[in-house]
């Protein structure tokens, strides 16, 4: 994810790695390759803005009190508010399937939602095995609805890891704690089988059987703390860390990238193979150029940026505090994909950008097109769950603390996932 600003372009060449102690040294100098300009849209949230993630419909990011956002040819709009369960619990981490059709994200108290953005259905399935912490992230490889493998990392440095079954349902295995019990805040899968975690130790291990097993690659140089992780493959790895440094992994060695010359923290990272963004502290956003080059760039925002999703179909995001949302439509160049966007109904249009800050509907929900709807909807425990239940949520009522809000051009059905 990157972030725009009236780009002030900072290109870091002649990285220099120092070795197992040191730090990598770059040159800056101003840059204007990647094509569009970074902009600051309208926020349909005041809340933080945790993670962003691209779909087939466009980007979508999750954040407090429930949140999910997403973007439409008309800006920004609210597709959910107080969470899957209707708890005002924050949201920290979301994936996509490999299909790009659903989401997958998770919060504060075992929260587990997915949002298939092309069926426009909402499931709930919080606390599996019962577990209620906060969990910190989520990796999601497979299919939407058919042959998903879910990974979810928590406070308490536990892995759950759950495979949809034909059912429908998710079984999930038994605990593993990849970090030995510290936090793990990203995780991140190339495949089913390949990926890596970080954990608040400075602890960085990788997994080759799907979250069986893992073992420990680094960083024991790394003095600072690690924040997320982009998972390329089994030789090319990003941690986005303090101090403002990405960490590389080739495989064989980790080599440290200052990549911000005022050494504010580097919050998330998104990568392709060929190209990527990271985003961070103080508003500003890196692109990858190249092996160990980035290019930095100050956005209209100065918040903390939290969340960043590298956009291959031509729009890349970054989000972070106070619902803060920048975005940049890129001209194809190093980023493929198209420009369009898509809005709910499916039709193509435009992308638009938009230079006002972001503002708080309140407690009310926008919709596409304008409106502002609360729905209902009720919350039986998966125990009380013999098969999901599923209702039109345009209509359901219900019993709970507060309603469940949601906007009808984007929710249309609500389902209580079954895990077994």
């Amino acid at each position: 994810m990157s972030e725009h600003t009236r780009r002030q372009f900072v290109r870091l060449a002649g990285v220099t790695a120092l070795g197992a102690a040191g730090t990598a040294t770059a040159v800056a100098q101003s840059d204007d390759e990647t094509g569009g300009e970074w902009t600051a849209a309208e926020s349909p949230t005041d809340k933080p803005l945790n993670d962003a993630v691209e779909t087939s419909r466009g980007p979508f990011a999750v954040g407090g009190g429930g949140d999910v956002v997403g973007r439409t040819a008309d800006g920004w709009r609210k597709v959910v508010e107080y969470g899957p369960q209707a708890r005002s619990r924050p949201l920290t981490g979301v994936d996509v399937t490999d299909d790009g059709a659903a989401i997958w994200f998770v919060g504060g108290s075992g929260v587990i939602g997915e949002y298939n953005v092309e069926t426009k259905t909402l499931t709930n399935y919080s606390a599996p095995k019962g577990k209620t912490s906060t969990w910190e992230d989520c990796a999601v490889r497979g299919t939407a609805g058919e042959n998903e493998r879910l990974y979810f990392v928590n406070g308490s440095g536990e892995l759950l890891v759950g495979v949809r079954q034909d059912s429908g349902a998710v079984k999930y295995r038994d605990v593993v704690k990849p970090g030995g019990g510290s936090t793990i805040p990203g995780i991140d899968f190339n495949s089913r089988s390949n990926g890596h975690v970080v954990s608040t130790s400075q602890f960085v291990a990788r997994s080759s059987d799907g979250g069986e097993s893992w073992t420990r690659i680094g960083i024991d140089f790394a003095g600072t703390s690690f924040f997320d992780v982009a998972s390329v493959g089994p030789r090319d790895v990003n941690v986005a860390a303090g101090n403002g440094i990405v960490y590389r992994y080739d495989g064989f060695r980790w080599t440290p990238h200052v990549i911000d010359d005022g050494r504010q923290s580097i919050r998330a990272v998104d990568r392709t193979a060929d190209g990527g963004v990271a985003a961070g502290d103080g508003g500003k956003v890196y692109d990858r150029v190249s092996t160990g080059q980035w290019e930095r760039t100050q956005t209209p925002v100065e918040t903390k940026l939290r969340g960043v999703a590298y956009g291959t179909r031509g729009v890349d995001v970054a989000v972070g505090n106070n619902g803060r949302i920048v975005e940049r439509v890129r001209d194809g160049s190093g980023g493929g994909g198209t420009t369009a966007t898509t809005s709910p109904d499916g039709t193509a249009t435009a992308p638009v950008t938009e230079t006002a800050t972001e503002t708080s509907n309140g407690t009310a929900t926008e919709t596409p097109n304008g409106t502002t709807t609360a729905t209902a909807t009720t919350t039986p425990t998966p125990a009380e769950t013999p098969a999901s239940t599923e209702t039109n949520a345009s209509v359901a009522s219900v019993e709970r603390a507060q309603p469940l809000w949601v906007a009808p051009e984007w929710v249309e059905t609500y389902r209580e996932g079954v895990w077994v």
